[in-house]
């Protein structure tokens, strides 16, 4: 479980494909005051080549983490991975105060989330990977509702029935157990999932 200083529980999984030392997911959480951030970046392939873009990655997002132009951190990621191996994005910011979601995503990452009609949420990601090249770089927002339940994963978890995760009222933890009984014991690609409960 990641615990904030704040009210948000994420549960946390991540496993390296054939149980390997370097993972080509990588994560980032942040949350503050005013909101919460939180990123999936998958690099292309598997093993070290993998994991150096996706850590580059991250690190841009870390270092501009303050800024509220989620487009600004992904040009800024895009010109981290010139000349590295290339990865999947998706990254999103709740603003606690106006309640709304700001998400954009590269690749195919996936995100969910239970707006505020109890309707599912799934924005669709740009196609593409973040290379260095120029990226069409669009931004969605969403209004959410405090106590619902979000889910990210990258390409390496395969789950049917995504509703029965998302609706569920029971603890995140316990969510998250669930989730990860789908997960191959030695995958056959680097798997990362992010659970948890807007605040």
């Amino acid at each position: 479980m990641w615990q904030s200083d704040f009210d948000t529980e994420v549960y946390v999984f991540q496993r390296a494909k054939h149980l390997q030392r370097h993972c080509g997911d990588q994560f980032f959480i942040k949350e503050d005051a005013s909101g919460f951030l939180c990123a999936i970046v998958d690099g292309l392939g598997s093993g070290k080549e993998a994991e150096e873009a996706a850590k580059a990655v991250v690190e841009i997002i870390d270092a501009n983490s303050s800024s509220k132009s989620l487009a600004d951190i992904i040009a800024r990621s895009n010109e981290a991975v010139a000349g590295l191996r290339g990865a999947a994005i998706a990254i999103w910011r709740a603003d606690w105060i106006k309640q709304k979601l700001i998400y954009c995503g590269i690749g195919n990452i996936r995100f969910y989330l239970v707006g505020t009609d109890d309707q599912l949420v799934y924005p669709i990601s740009s196609t593409g990977f973040l290379s260095g090249r120029r990226q069409k770089i669009r931004t969605q927002e969403f209004a959410y509702k405090p106590g619902s339940t979000f889910l990210m994963h990258s390409d390496g978890l395969t789950l049917a029935g995504i509703k029965k995760y998302l609706y569920a009222s029971g603890a995140v933890e316990n969510t998250g157990h669930c989730i990860e009984s789908n997960v191959a014991d030695v995958p056959e690609d680097d798997v990362t999932f992010l659970v948890g409960r807007m605040k």
